[in-house]
């Protein structure tokens, strides 16, 4: 048999003053407000990448479904990564309305980034090209450039359609 036991707690009036957190502030230090963590970022070099759609395009063109593996990472990776609800990935990118070379210096930022702050899981947001004057989904085909060229990637894949389908990149970085 459980026991359960509840305490009553009174609600805390506004602006009341808590004297041990008073007397702690008075006698803090900067140090006190100094990250203890020692723990390394990191090493990474940026991603070294073309701006002209032209090359990007010898890269990768696949306007529809994405998916893919680093060689070398096994299919488990990957099948992970697609079953993973959207829901589940917190650091999320929208290329929307960006250029080739702002979406590219973005996802420079965006990658580097997660990978030297240990993220494991990201989302890019690029949109199915259909606002684009020539139909061509260049940020999507970029994106997937992208991923392909970069060695911090293990798995990237389309979202579900109800997440955003083909407009949307899940993305597995190395740990």
């Amino acid at each position: 048999m459980i026991k359960v036991h509840s305490i009553a707690l009174s609600p805390m009036k506004k602006d009341k003053r808590i004297k041990e957190l008073d007397d702690w502030l008075k006698k803090s230090t900067e140090k006190d407000f100094t990250s203890q963590d020692k723990t390394p970022l990191k090493e990474y070099n940026s991603e070294i990448f073309d701006y002209d759609f032209d090359e990007i395009v010898l890269i990768d063109n696949n306007p529809g479904k994405f998916e893919y593996r680093r060689n070398g990472v096994q299919e488990y990776v990957l099948n992970k990564l697609k079953k993973k609800k959207l829901s589940e990935i917190f650091y999320i990118i929208d290329l929307h309305g960006d250029t080739v070379k702002e979406a590219i210096l973005k996802l420079d930022d965006f990658f580097t980034d997660s990978y030297m702050n240990n993220i494991e899981y990201i989302c890019v947001i690029c949109g199915k090209g259909m606002n684009s004057m020539d139909k061509i989904p260049k940020i999507k085909i970029t994106t997937q450039a992208y991923i392909k060229k970069s060695t911090i990637v293990n798995a990237a894949c389309t979202a579900d359609d109800k997440d955003g389908g083909i407009g949307v990149i899940k993305v597995k970085l190395k740990n």
